[in-house]
């Protein structure tokens, strides 16, 4: 395995559940307290779920930077891989909680969501729930883990853009979704100078 190149394509042994647990609980311990956080502002259940939604969002994406920068990072050693995958794995599961709180958000303010940025949205959800299992099967230089750095950074980033222009009902712009384009783009191009300038 040492002598593994960037190039190959290869299946690599599962990690053990005891390594996953552990950052599966704090996702979920992390984005439960959203929802009480919520609920102590005072300001009813609509509201809370309204914070719920946005905080809980906010640190999804901080997960997923966290996996392309472990990502990046990787490039065919196996330890690397393991924080890889299992980052991966976190920001999958952090984000699909994001989902519940975004669903019931829609569902108890009455929120119509936007055909295409459903769409959009549903093809960037599929995309990070199978890239862990990508990652077990997959090498470094796989086109797979292009699509996920890319298109999910790009979903993210034009989310960004939306909340910035009005968009999204009881979501104001702020300074954290211009901190956040930023980010994607910093990430993206680490990621393209790791991927397409380096051996």
């Amino acid at each position: 395995m040492n002598g593994m190149t960037s190039n190959d394509s290869v299946s690599f042994p599962g990690v053990p559940l005891r390594q996953a647990l552990p950052w599966l609980a704090v996702g979920l311990l992390i984005q439960g307290s959203m929802w009480v956080w919520g609920e102590m502002q005072g300001q009813g259940h609509l509201e809370a779920i309204r914070y719920a939604a946005r905080y809980s969002g906010r640190f999804s994406f901080l997960a997923f930077l966290f996996s392309v920068f472990c990502l990046i990072q990787w490039g065919g050693d196996l330890q690397k891989w393991r924080r890889a995958f299992l980052s991966s794995l976190f920001f999958a599961w952090v984000h699909v909680l994001h989902f519940g709180y975004l669903a019931t958000n829609l569902a108890w303010n009455e929120i119509d969501p936007e055909v295409p940025k459903a769409i959009g949205g549903a093809l960037a959800y599929v995309t990070l729930v199978v890239h862990p299992r990508m990652l077990m099967t997959r090498g470094w230089r796989d086109g797979v883990h292009i699509w996920y750095v890319y298109f999910v950074g790009f979903v993210m980033a034009f989310t960004f853009v939306a909340r910035i222009k009005g968009e999204f009902p009881g979501a104001p712009a702020s300074n954290f979704h211009y901190c956040g384009i930023v980010a994607v783009m910093v990430v993206l191009g680490m990621f393209t100078r790791k991927r397409f300038f380096r051996a």
